[in-house]
């Protein structure tokens, strides 16, 4: 039985990142520039984990929660 890597979804997400999540948010729901600004996001991840800002598994545990490019993928 393989067993899952639970991470604690209450880490604190840097503000920069916060506010960058907050905008593609939006902007999805509008339906302007998101791939771009989700490659902002994801280049901001990278920062923040190699300044161990977040682990490499809350960097991964975000782009699975708030990426809305999956979805469109597969419609």
């Amino acid at each position: 039985m393989k067993q899952e890597k639970l991470i604690n979804p209450e880490f604190d997400i840097p503000y920069y990142i916060f506010d960058e999540i907050v905008e593609y948010i939006e902007k999805t729901a509008q339906g302007r520039c998101k791939t771009m600004k989700w490659e902002n996001i994801k280049s901001l991840l990278k920062c923040a984990v190699i300044n161990e800002r977040l682990t490499e598994r809350q960097a991964e545990y975000i782009e699975e929660k708030y990426s809305r490019e999956k979805e469109d993928k597969e419609k």
